[in-house]
């Protein structure tokens, strides 16, 4: 059988996609990430937002144009959230949660219309995922505590669970690329024997000699001896996602973020002491429940403050079931799409500033693909390469950035 499976959202859910993947390659079945003719078709839903449902729906009229006898197998947290809107449609078969992508066959084979398995509150393994040619994310954690006011995530994933730390090295010893990223719902809450760990499983990581980076980490658990521990780590990519959400201390605590601006400020500053290099990103919420001019604009001063190389701006939107969506104080759509607007046009900015920093500084780069001429891959600092010579895909090598080029820089190998 010809199986696609298809992907929205986060990097755990890309994760679980490639071990559903390996699964059902275990089983004898063929298996595409790609929107084409198939026999069956996995939806891994996202339920961030609005439009991630929306798009998480959409894709299953994209899959009936493509074959209008398909078999659907919807699962992920749109459907963990409500698996109502995907019930009706023509072709699905079965909707499942979170849970259920651990048993995937059986869910294709048997139709089960809906079949939400509770979320359990110890970690699930996987099948160890289907390697890629450069990048391997490698799934640490699931679920979280945080319980930020606008978000779903602890409600479609459930409480936060850390995976074993030798079943995790095991499964890095078993796979050939280049990079690996540390992924999982809250990463920075992952534990041994019940307490934070996180710094000695890069510690264990680092020590299987491949290149590895984070995909994203909670402020309050960058301190000076996280810090200084990773910068002697020889392995560690200098990438450092920190979830801001706003720069504003009163919005903070309608969101229910666990610390304020000033200490957000503080650790961005101490990153930049033990890696002058590095690159510091960050998600950011426009428009939440209560946000007046006045708090859009001490946001907007207080961005100005932190050394970011880029932000992943979301205009706020509501989710049912959260404490947010209870709150009073709706931002008109008018305003929001005004404030979106300005942290765009301020992000062009800092992007253009982080590669004006970077030309003429040597760094390692994956190769991931040749287009239109060019290897592109991204440096250990999360600059996107264009070298101009075909190059093999997965080889590391050292360039030197000359000049801004498309979304990254162009550059010289060095010899």
């Amino acid at each position: 059988m010809k199986i696609s499976i298809l992907t929205l959202g986060c990097k755990v859910n890309e994760y679980e996609s490639l071990s559903m993947a390996s699964q059902l390659t275990k089983l004898g079945h063929i298996v595409t990430d790609k929107l084409e003719v198939a026999d069956c078709y996995i939806v891994n839903t996202c339920a961030v937002t609005n439009m991630a449902e929306r798009k998480s729906r959409q894709m299953i009229a994209k899959i009936k144009k493509v074959n209008p006898r398909a078999k659907i197998v919807v699962c992920g947290c749109a459907s963990q959230h409500n698996n109502k809107q995907f019930v009706g449609y023509d072709g699905v078969v079965s909707v499942i949660g979170n849970n259920g992508k651990q048993n995937i066959i059986e869910y294709i084979k048997n139709s089960h219309k809906v079949d939400l398995e509770s979320i359990s509150c110890e970690y699930q393994p996987f099948e160890y995922a289907t390697k890629t040619k450069t990048r391997q994310y490698i799934k640490v954690q699931d679920g979280c505590n945080n319980f930020c006011s606008y978000c779903i995530i602890p409600y479609t994933r459930g409480r936060s669970r850390s995976r074993d730390l030798n079943d995790i090295l095991e499964e890095i010893k078993t796979i050939d690329t280049s990079e690996i990223v540390v992924t999982g719902i809250n990463v920075s809450d992952y534990r041994i024997n019940g307490e934070l760990a996180l710094i000695d499983l890069l510690e264990a990581i680092d020590k299987l000699n491949v290149r590895f980076r984070l995909s994203s980490l909670e402020c309050v658990i960058v301190t000076d001896e996280f810090l200084n521990r990773l910068a002697k780590l020889k392995n560690f990519c200098p990438f450092f996602h920190l979830s801001l959400q706003s720069a504003c201390n009163e919005t903070l605590k309608r969101m229910n973020r666990h610390y304020t601006i000033e200490q957000y400020i503080e650790v961005c500053n101490k990153v930049k002491h033990y890696f002058p290099n590095s690159c510091i990103s960050t998600d950011l919420i426009v428009g939440f429940k209560g946000e007046t001019d006045q708090e859009f604009a001490e946001t907007f001063n207080n961005l100005k403050k932190i050394p970011f190389a880029f932000m992943h701006i979301f205009p706020y939107s509501i989710r049912q079931g959260t404490n947010a969506e209870k709150m009073i104080g709706d931002v008109a759509s008018d305003v929001v799409k005004d404030r979106e607007h300005q942290l765009i046009e301020y992000n062009k900015i800092l992007k253009q500033n982080f590669v004006s920093q970077n030309i003429n500084k040597q760094h390692k780069v994956v190769v991931e693909e040749y287009t239109d001429g060019y290897s592109c891959g991204y440096s250990e600092n999360y600059l996107y390469c264009y070298i101009n010579q075909k190059l093999e895909e997965g080889k590391i090598v050292k360039v030197v950035p000359k000049s801004p080029f498309k979304n990254g820089v162009l550059c010289e190998i060095v010899k």
